[in-house]
């Protein structure tokens, strides 16, 4: 799944979301500018192969960390 991220504060930098996501959440997901500079700038990749918990944790950890770093 590719996420565009709509908050211009990562919309302009996608791998800085990720690390900080990863640093302050635990959760990794994979930059989309890793996969095309052009086309990938602005989102993230996440993949939903494991179980539907995991899941569901990643997701609530994923908006704990944007409700705490909304502008």
């Amino acid at each position: 799944m590719f996420v565009k991220l709509l908050d211009d504060r990562w919309a302009e930098n996608d791998k800085d979301f990720v690390l900080q996501l990863l640093h302050e959440e635990h959760v990794l997901v994979v930059h989309g500018s890793g996969f095309s500079a052009e086309l990938g700038k602005g989102h993230f990749r996440i993949v939903y192969l494991p179980n539907i918990d995991v899941l569901n944790d990643a997701f609530d950890r994923i908006e704990r960390f944007l409700i705490r770093h909304r502008v």
